[in-house]
């Protein structure tokens, strides 16, 4: 099929996929979490399967040739690995390439660069099979069932007001998103509108995004109604933005953690409040001595990434969990969090066209800071310090347009002096942190 030029038409593609994603949840994931042996071998194989391909990419082969492959040994070949940091990847991405899947019928997503430059990974179509079936496990342990109607919340402000669209591989949903960002008095009446007669069974956005909508709820602007669940996605959530979404939604409030190299990773357990059954059909997880993750896929076909570091923290617990599935779980997670801009207006709005601007330039490495409301410094380190000048006069102009209720700075400075006494270096450094903005959400006075 995949030599057809009709492969190649997206729709298609997602129709086949999604259609052995069904098959794939009724033999498989849907009968492993009451089966760990059955878990244990599918596991195995296809780690076996990982290594076998990983013999295949630049990085791996050194490593990998000659030794033994077989499903007894995987579990051990896999833990002598060296870690794979995300420099590689950035860096010499084509080197993780195994070359057992044509360009043509490569799915390619990009990171989004929270934690580095955002770099392009290439899957193979199992991405939408997988991604299918372990979506239908977790929506059935959630009580959700085919068909559901999601309410899908963005901050980004380059996104219309109102829009729907389909997501046939998340259990055939329709989804309507509005823009909590951009929404206005004006915009009230057609929202409340939409929203009543959508009736969402779910509540869908990044923590930040749903704390916008609550602030957008307590200041009379959007009229929710009752969810059965709310689903956030993307960031760390600290305890006072799950409180402040609990107590701002009369429903359960659930949690995925993902990444856009493997896909979703882990999904919270229903019984079990910050604790994540990882899919061990398609992931293995690991730890470093510092409790770093180290994520490895068992199924994609195009790119190896075997004991990957994202950076985020978490502890992985092997023995069953109280809820009676047999899958692992990663409990404590820390990774990622963001932050709003607090314009000259008091408004909060999303950073995404200053970060669009910025990764377009030249630049060893950014940084966005806001230390007063309607103010922005952007620090650049480029790679030619010759175009430091003309770097400056330019971005000022296109950062402003970005964000126009903003007076914005542009500062050439040394990489150096990007990185914090931890010596990271985030790209923002903002006022309206998720914590802040969730204890704005319920009613605190927060000094932006």
């Amino acid at each position: 099929m995949s030599g057809h030029k009709w492969w190649h038409n997206q729709s298609l593609r997602t129709t086949i996929g999604v259609a052995e994603g069904w098959q794939l949840f009724q033999e498989l994931y849907d009968v492993t979490p009451r089966d760990r042996p059955l878990l244990d071998g599918f596991r195995r194989d296809r780690l076996t399967d990982s290594l076998a391909r990983a013999v295949s990419t630049d990085h791996f082969a050194p490593l990998l040739t000659g030794r033994d492959l077989s499903p007894d040994t995987a579990e051990t070949v896999l833990g002598e690995l060296p870690v794979l940091e995300k420099t590689t990847l950035r860096e010499a991405p084509e080197s993780l390439r195994t070359g057992l899947v044509d360009e043509w019928d490569e799915l390619r997503v990009r990171t989004s660069g929270t934690t580095g430059e955002p770099v392009a990974i290439a899957h193979d179509a199992s991405l939408l099979a997988e991604a299918t079936a372990s979506n239908l496990r977790m929506l059935s342990a959630y009580g959700l069932e085919p068909g559901l109607r999601v309410l899908r919340l963005t901050a980004d402000t380059r996104h219309s007001p109102t829009a729907f669209e389909t997501l046939p591989h998340f259990g055939a949903a329709t989804v309507l998103r509005i823009n909590v960002a951009t929404m206005g008095p004006s915009d009230t009446a057609f929202v409340d509108r939409l929203c009543a007669d959508f009736r969402p069974h779910m509540v869908w956005g990044q923590p930040l995004e749903v704390l916008l909508a609550l602030i957008r709820q307590r200041e009379g602007l959007l009229h929710l109604p009752t969810p059965r669940m709310v689903l956030t996605h993307g960031d760390t959530l600290d305890r006072s933005t799950r409180e402040a979404i609990s107590a701002g939604f009369d429903c359960p409030h659930r949690d995925v953690y993902g990444l856009q190299e493997f896909g979703r990773v882990a999904w919270e357990c229903p019984e079990q409040p910050g604790t994540y059954h990882f899919d061990e059909e398609r992931v293995d997880i690991g730890t470093d001595e510092h409790s770093q993750l180290l994520i490895s896929s068992l199924v994609n076909r195009a790119m190896s990434l075997l004991r990957y570091r994202p950076g985020d923290c978490g502890e992985v617990l092997r023995d069953g969990c109280p809820c009676g599935r047999a899958h692992a779980r990663i409990t404590g997670l820390e990774g990622r969090q963001r932050g709003l801009v607090v314009d000259a207006g008091g408004a909060l709005v999303g950073v995404k066209p200053l970060r669009l601007v910025l990764e377009r330039q030249p630049l060893d490495r950014w940084q966005v800071r806001q230390e007063e409301p309607g103010r922005l410094e952007a620090l650049i380190a480029p790679r030619d310090p010759r175009q430091a000048a003309d770097l400056e006069e330019r971005l000022v102009k296109e950062l402003s347009a970005a964000m126009h209720r903003c007076d914005v700075r542009v500062r050439a400075v040394a990489l150096e002096e990007l990185a914090t006494r931890t010596g990271k270096a985030p790209h923002f450094q903002l006022l309206a942190t998720q914590q802040a903005i969730g204890r704005h959400a319920v009613g605190e006075t927060v000094a932006w």
